[in-house]
C-alpha cells in the first residue's frame, strides 16, 4: 500500500520530448518536470476505498495545471477481477501534467450521484500507480485549492501545510489506507471519524450535504467547526439504544444504523468528550452542558458491576427508568408500579416485570438461615420472617401471608414497616437520626441505620436536635432549644416568627428593611417601647396589605428631605407618592400631564422644562411638576416654533393673541431669549393712536438697531435694541 504523501512537488511547469515519427505525426516519447522527472507516459490503478456499502460507478482523472485548472479528463475503466469492482485502471498513456484530480461518482437515490475528488502527484519512481481514493484526502482537496488558487502557494507547499493539518486533525488516519475490504484489517472509530462527522448514518442525500458544506468550511479554516462537529454528535447520539445481549440480562449501549455494517456502534467517550466538552469519569453521572446541542440537560450515567471497569458502561436511561428509577449492574431494587412488580437484579440492568416467586427470592432476597433468624422480608404485599427452630432448620413463616399486620404485634408492625420501607426506599445506613420518609400513611425515618415509626410533626420537621433546631410545617415556622423566648424546650418545637426564623435579625442598620416569606411582608422598625429581656430594640412587623405596596415591598427611599418630597414611582401603570416620609398610592386625576405620561419629576431632572399638551411645566426640587406662567410658556413656543435666540438675528416683530403683546428677541441678564416688546415714542415722534398695536408686527429689521414697518403706506421706523423697550425713531409719510 502507498503513503498519501507524494514526492516533493517543485514545479508544476512540465517540459515536453518529442520525436517524429515515420509517418509524419509528432509523437510523444516522455515528458519531465524541471527536476528532470519523467512522469509520463503512466499507468494508473485506483482503489475506491470508501465504506464498504459505498459503491462506486465511475473514476475519472482529471489533468490539471499548476493553477488545478483541468486540461484533460480520461475515464478509468473498472476492473471487475479484484477489490469487489472498486479497482478502476488506465493503460499507460500520455499525460500533459504530473498533476492529477481523481474523481469517483457513487449513485444515490434514483437519479442522483456524489463526487468525491482528491490529488495526486506524478513522479518518476514508478511507471504505473496504484492510488487510494479515500473520504480524508477528499475532504484534503479543498484545502490543496485554498491554498494554489486564494494564497499563490505552489503546490509543493501546499501540500506539506495541508498533510500536516490533516495530521494534527485526524492523527494517522489521514494517512493510511483504509482496507475495509479485507476481513482481517482493523478499522477504527478514527478512520470513520468523517462518515459520523458528515451523518453518514442518517442518509446518502444528507451525508453528501454535509460533505460538501463541511469541504467548504474546512478549506477556509482547516478544522472542523464546533457547530457542525455538535450537529454531528447529536445525529450519532440519535441512533443509540440499549440493546440487550444475547445471553445474560444486560443491555449495551450503542449505534442501531446502517452503519453499523462497520462496526460503527460502539460507544465513543472520546469523542463525545471532545464534542460536548465533558468528562467520563467515574461519578455516578455526567450532564451535557453544550446549549446547543438537543441533548442539553440530558445525563450519560455510569453503568458498572460495582467489581471491575471491564464491564462498565456510560449509557443513557431507558425510557422506563424515567419511571422506575436507574437499574444498573451494581443495583438491587423491587419496584411497584400500577400493580405491576419489577425487579432489577445484581448483575442486570434490565427492570423485569413480574418474575416469579421464587426468581424473586433467588434474585432479590437473601437466602433464609441461621445467620438469617429473625430476619424479615415483605413480598408482594405479604410478611415474611425468617424463623429457625433448634436444630438450626430454618423456612421462611407465612403467618402474615396475604393479610394486614396488625399494630397490636408491635414487633411484626415493626419488621413490617422496616422491610416494606427498604423494598421501598431501599436501606438505610446513619448513625442517630437520617432520612425522613411517608410510607403509604405512616410516617417513618431511618433512626441508627433502621426505619422506625415517628409521628407526623417529625417527619415534617425533624427530631430537635443540637444541629435541628429549626423548622417549617404547612407554612408555620417551628423553633426548640435556642428559642426559648418563644416558649421552645430543649424537645419541644414551639411556633416562630418566619423572619426569626430566617436569622434575618432586625437591627439598626436594617431598618425599613422588607422580607418575604411568600404570602406576607415583613418590615423592620425600631420598638415602640424600652428594651428589656423580652422586648427587642427593633422588630419585625407584619405589614398589612394597604401597607404592602410596590415602593415599599421595593425598599424605594422615601425621606422626609429633599431629595424625596413629593417623589413619585410607577408600578405597573398605578403612581405611588411619597409623602411625610411614607409611600402612598395617588389619585391619577390628580397628577399633572407629565406625570400621567410617565414622565416622573425628580431631582436629576431639577428645573428641566417640557411641553405636554400645548402647556409648558418646570422640575422642581420638591419633585412636583408646575405650570409655567403664560408669559414663560409663549416664550417657550416662539422658541421650539421659530428657534432659540442664540441661534437666530434680526428678528423682527410677532404678534401673540394670548399675552396681547408684541414679542421679539431679547436681552434678560446672561440670557438672550424671547420676550414681551413695550413700544414708546421719542421726543418730537409720536404713536398713532388709531393704529392697533398688533399691525406694527411683520415688518423687517433692516440692521441690527433699526426695525421698519409699512402700515397703510407710511413707514414706521423703531430704534431696534436687544432690550424689551423699542423707540419709535421716525415715521415717512407716504408722498402725495
Amino acid at each position: 500500500m502507498m503513503n498519501f504523501k507524494s514526492v516533493v512537488l517543485t514545479v508544476l511547469a512540465a517540459l515536453l520530448f518529442v520525436a517524429c515519427s515515420d509517418n509524419g505525426e509528432d509523437a510523444v516519447i516522455a515528458r519531465f518536470d524541471e527536476s528532470g522527472y519523467q512522469y509520463s507516459p503512466r499507468s494508473i490503478s485506483v482503489v475506491v476505498e470508501y465504506l464498504p456499502t459505498m459503491k462506486p460507478s465511475a473514476v475519472r482523472v482529471e489533468v490539471v495545471d499548476r493553477q488545478l485548472n483541468a486540461v484533460d479528463t480520461i475515464e478509468l475503466f473498472r476492473d471487475t477481477s479484484s477489490w469487489n469492482g472498486k479497482r478502476f485502471t488506465m493503460e499507460s498513456q500520455d499525460l500533459e501534467y504530473p498533476l492529477l484530480r481523481i474523481v469517483t461518482e457513487f449513485p444515490y437515490g434514483e437519479k442522483s450521484k456524489m463526487e468525491f475528488s482528491q490529488y495526486y502527484l506524478l513522479s518518476s519512481k514508478y511507471r504505473s500507480y496504484n492510488i487510494s481514493q479515500n473520504i480524508f484526502m477528499a475532504l484534503a482537496s479543498s484545502r490543496f485549492e485554498h491554498f494554489v488558487k486564494k494564497e499563490n502557494y505552489s503546490f509543493a507547499d501546499a501540500e506539506d501545510t495541508v498533510m500536516s493539518e490533516l495530521s494534527k486533525r485526524f492523527s494517522n488516519t489521514a494517512y493510511k489506507i483504509v482496507t475495509y475490504e479485507f476481513p482481517s484489517y482493523d478499522v477504527g472509530f478514527d478512520d470513520l471519524l468523517l462518515y459520523v462527522i458528515c451523518r453518514h448514518e442518517i442518509s446518502d442525500s444528507l451525508f453528501y450535504s454535509d460533505f460538501r458544506k463541511l469541504r467548504e468550511s474546512y478549506a477556509e479554516k482547516g478544522f472542523v467547526d464546533t457547530t457542525i462537529a455538535i450537529t454531528a454528535a447529536d445525529a450519532w447520539l440519535s441512533t443509540f439504544e440499549n440493546v440487550p445481549t444475547t445471553y445474560s440480562l444486560e443491555t449495551v449501549f450503542r449505534s442501531v444504523s446502517r452503519d453499523t455494517a462497520v462496526d460503527l456502534k460502539n460507544m465513543q467517550k472520546e469523542f463525545f468528550s471532545q464534542v460536548y466538552g465533558i468528562k467520563f469519569t467515574t461519578d455516578d453521572s455526567i450532564k451535557i452542558e453544550k446549549k446547543s446541542s438537543a441533548y442539553y440537560g440530558k445525563y450519560f450515567y455510569y453503568d458498572n458491576d460495582g467489581n471491575s471497569i471491564y464491564y462498565a458502561q456510560w449509557r443513557f436511561k431507558n425510557p422506563i427508568e424515567d419511571t422506575l428509577g436507574l437499574c444498573l449492574l451494581k443495583t438491587k431494587s423491587l419496584v411497584t408500579y400500577k400493580g405491576d412488580e419489577y425487579l432489577c437484579e445484581s448483575g442486570s440492568n434490565i427492570w423485569r416485570k413480574n418474575v416469579s416467586h421464587d426468581e424473586l427470592l433467588k434474585g432479590y432476597y437473601d437466602r433464609c438461615w441461621e445467620f438469617s433468624n429473625n430476619d424479615a422480608i415483605y413480598v408482594r404485599d405479604s410478611l415474611y420472617v425468617c424463623e429457625c427452630d433448634e436444630s438450626k432448620n430454618c423456612a421462611w413463616s407465612d403467618k402474615y401471608a396475604g393479610k394486614e399486620v396488625p399494630r397490636t404485634d408491635s414487633a411484626a408492625f415493626a419488621k413490617y414497616i422496616a422491610v416494606k420501607a427498604v423494598g421501598q426506599f431501599g436501606k438505610c445506613y446513619t448513625d442517630g437520626y437520617g432520612a425522613l420518609k411517608k410510607l403509604d400513611d405512616v410516617y417513618i425515618q431511618c433512626i441508627d441505620s433502621k426505619w422506625l415509626e415517628v409521628d407526623s410533626l417529625t417527619y415534617y420537621i425533624g427530631h430537635c436536635a443540637k444541629d435541628h433546631v429549626k423548622g417549617e410545617y404547612l407554612g408555620i415556622y417551628y423553633g426548640c432549644r435556642d428559642f426559648a423566648d418563644y416558649g421552645a424546650g430543649d424537645t419541644v418545637w414551639a411556633e416562630i416568627p418566619w423572619f426569626v426564623y430566617k436569622d434575618d435579625s432586625c437591627t439598626e442598620k436594617k431598618l425599613k428593611k422588607v422580607n418575604s416569606d411568600g404570602k406576607n411582608y415583613f418590615i423592620c422598625e425600631k420598638s415602640d417601647g424600652e428594651k428589656d429581656d423580652s422586648n427587642a430594640e427593633y422588630k419585625w412587623r407584619k405589614l398589612d396589605s394597604a401597607e404592602a405596596i410596590p415602593p415599599v415591598i421595593n425598599m424605594d427611599t422615601c425621606e422626609n428631605v429633599v431629595p424625596y418630597n413629593y417623589l413619585k414611582k410607577i408600578y405597573d401603570d398605578e403612581y405611588y407618592m411619597c409623602e411625610d416620609g411614607k409611600w402612598h398610592s395617588v389619585d391619577k386625576e390628580k397628577l399633572t400631564a407629565p406625570e400621567k405620561a410617565g414622565d416622573i419629576c425628580s431631582w436629576a431632572l431639577l428645573n428641566t422644562v417640557k411641553r405636554y399638551d400645548g402647556k409648558y411645566y418646570r422640575c422642581t426640587a420638591i419633585n412636583m411638576w408646575y405650570a409655567e406662567d403664560v408669559v414663560t410658556s409663549v416664550s417657550y413656543a416662539y422658541r421650539d416654533s421659530l428657534g432659540s435666540c442664540d441661534t437666530l438675528s434680526n428678528v423682527g416683530l410677532h404678534w401673540n393673541e394670548e399675552t396681547s403683546a408684541l414679542w421679539s428677541c431679547v436681552r434678560s441678564g446672561d440670557k438672550y431669549q424671547w420676550g414681551k416688546i413695550e413700544l414708546q415714542e421719542r421726543e418730537g415722534v409720536s404713536l398713532p393712536e388709531n393704529i392697533e398695536l398688533s399691525r406694527f408686527a411683520g415688518g423687517t429689521r433692516v440692521s441690527p438697531l433699526i426695525y421698519t414697518v409699512d402700515i397703510d403706506g407710511t413707514d414706521y421706523r423703531f430704534s431696534a435694541p436687544i432690550a424689551s423697550v423699542w423707540y419709535l425713531t421716525g415715521i415717512v409719510e407716504p408722498e402725495e
